[in-house]
């Protein structure tokens, strides 16, 4: 979850967002936001699976009610996601000796590592190496597709964002 997922910011998001209608309103609801991934999917999954809910005596729309409470939350924790790794890769862009023909952030909605900044360099290892020697990371090299190589490097900034930086070469000719 994101570093600033606090009640009060979520508090604030819930009041600002329209709730869907039939739902028990949220200011009525007995129990708190959730604030990480386990109690999101469970407050999802219980609206989707309210048949699994037994003998708790909660009703569809206050399940409704949690369910979309959580969908909420999950959005601000990608949101940070997305904006911490943007601003990390800000700082990378902003020291590396080597810039990359591409640069992308993926989040999966809930993926255990976070964030993932991607740098590609287009056909050029000696960037690679150059990015890896700046960043203090290792260089590996291994077969990609039929007859190409990647060449990658990975590691972790200093904000605990995962980055890769890489560049696809042609695998050089076997001798016969």
């Amino acid at each position: 979850m994101s570093n600033h997922l606090t009640q009060p910011r979520i508090v604030a998001a819930l009041a600002a967002a329209t709730q869907p209608e039939g739902e028990t309103p949220w200011r009525l609801l007995l129990t708190r936001p959730p604030m990480t991934h386990a109690d999101v999917r469970q407050a999802i999954y219980r609206a989707e699976h309210p048949e699994d809910v037994f003998g708790f005596g909660v009703s569809r729309p206050t399940l409704q009610a949690e369910a979309s409470r959580a969908r909420i939350v999950q959005d601000l924790a990608r949101r940070d996601g997305y904006l911490t790794a943007l601003s990390a890769a800000e700082h990378m862009l902003s020291t590396a000796p080597v810039l990359p023909t591409r640069v992308s952030v993926e989040l999966p909605p809930w993926g255990d590592g976070g964030p993932l900044i991607s740098l590609s360099f287009h056909d050029s290892a000696a960037e690679v190496h150059a990015f890896a020697a700046h960043f203090g990371t290792d260089v590996t090299e291994r077969p990609h597709l039929e007859h190409d190589i990647r060449i990658e490097t990975l590691g972790t900034t200093e904000a605990g964002i995962r980055f890769e930086a890489y560049t696809i070469i042609d695998a050089p000719a076997v001798a016969e």
